[in-house]
């Protein structure tokens, strides 16, 4: 049986449902994360597009399309929430801020494992990970 993890915009009009393992867990530093989402950085679990489905409100979804890059954020209409964003592979790349809001806690087993991109961060941050270019 494989593991679930069923998330929720901030006004509840949204349910997503994560199911398995990421295929990927930390934090991005690429410079199109930090522009598409205006963020230093981004926390983040990438999963294939059929490891995540919306389970309720689909209507409420709009979509982003950023003008210049391979990427989409897709967000709850009435909230503002991101729900999940896309990369140029097309995963669904869905914050561990969601995640630890809806849980209450960030599971380990969607803990971040390193910092990727961190050549050309904007920030520097002091912690244990590993840190990759």
């Amino acid at each position: 049986m494989s593991t679930t993890y069923d998330l929720t915009c901030d006004c509840g009009a949204v349910h997503l449902r994560l199911s398995g393992a990421p295929r990927v867990r930390g934090h991005c530093h690429c410079s199109a994360c930090r522009t598409l989402l205006d963020t230093p950085y981004h926390s983040v679990t990438a999963w294939n597009a059929d490891q995540v489905a919306v389970t309720k409100g689909s209507e409420q979804l709009q979509v982003f399309q950023h003008p210049s890059l391979t990427m989409k954020k897709v967000f709850c209409r009435n909230c503002g929430t991101v729900i999940y964003n896309t990369n140029k592979m097309d995963w669904r790349v869905v914050s561990q801020h969601l995640i630890t809001k809806s849980l209450g806690d960030l599971p380990e087993e969607l803990a971040s494992l390193s910092h990727f991109h961190y050549g050309g961060r904007v920030v520097d941050v002091a912690d244990d990970l590993p840190k990759k270019d």
